[in-house]
């Protein structure tokens, strides 16, 4: 069985949101320790957390190497920083991001990139990076190209649809969206 390491994107400015998406709750638990207790879930042993001040049990703060160039710049930080070959990619708005489908992401990656989509939309928040690719966002980065999709055209990539509800795994931007994870999350424990 593959080993993996993971790396929770949490150095967004959350400048819609008006406060910190990582410590927002659900259910009395902030949006960074349910994500890493999912990990744990899933035997992922190396977490790592991208952009985040505080200390979260079970997870270690990388810092960017290239800061304030996005989420790209926080990947390649992971994937320098990685235990294993293959890492897990998960931002920190995304808590409500279904551990089967998780399972199946990481099931599906065989080697490069694995992305997941929804409705026909890449979420390249959501994806599965081999280690190896850090030169290539290196290169990027320098090149000032800090789109990820930038490095997936690149590089190329597989998929692998997500088909629920697209703000679990999409994540929330604003207090509106926010509200509606809180009641989607209502939702999913009733049923």
């Amino acid at each position: 069985m593959k080993e993996y390491s993971a790396i929770i994107l949490a150095g967004g400015k959350s400048s819609r949101m008006g406060s910190d998406k990582a410590d927002l709750l659900i259910d009395g638990k902030s949006f960074v320790r349910i994500l890493t207790d999912k990990l744990s879930q899933l035997g992922i042993r190396d977490v790592m957390l991208s952009g985040y001040q505080g200390e979260v049990s079970g997870a270690r703060n990388v810092a960017d190497l290239f800061p304030g160039k996005g989420p790209m710049s926080g990947i390649h930080a992971g994937l320098c920083a990685a235990r294993q070959e293959h890492v897990l990619v998960l931002a920190v708005d995304t808590p409500l991001i279904p551990e089967a489908f998780l399972e199946r992401l990481l099931a599906c990656h065989d080697h490069g990139i694995t992305v997941a989509t929804c409705n026909g939309r890449v979420q390249p928040l959501v994806a599965v990076i081999d280690r190896r690719l850090s030169g290539e966002c290196e290169r990027l980065l320098a090149e000032e190209r800090h789109s990820m999709m930038s490095l997936y055209d690149k590089v190329g990539y597989q998929t692998v649809p997500f088909s629920g509800e697209e703000l679990l795994i999409r994540g929330c931007n604003t207090p509106e969206e926010y509200e509606a994870m809180e009641a989607l999350e209502r939702t999913l424990v009733c049923n």
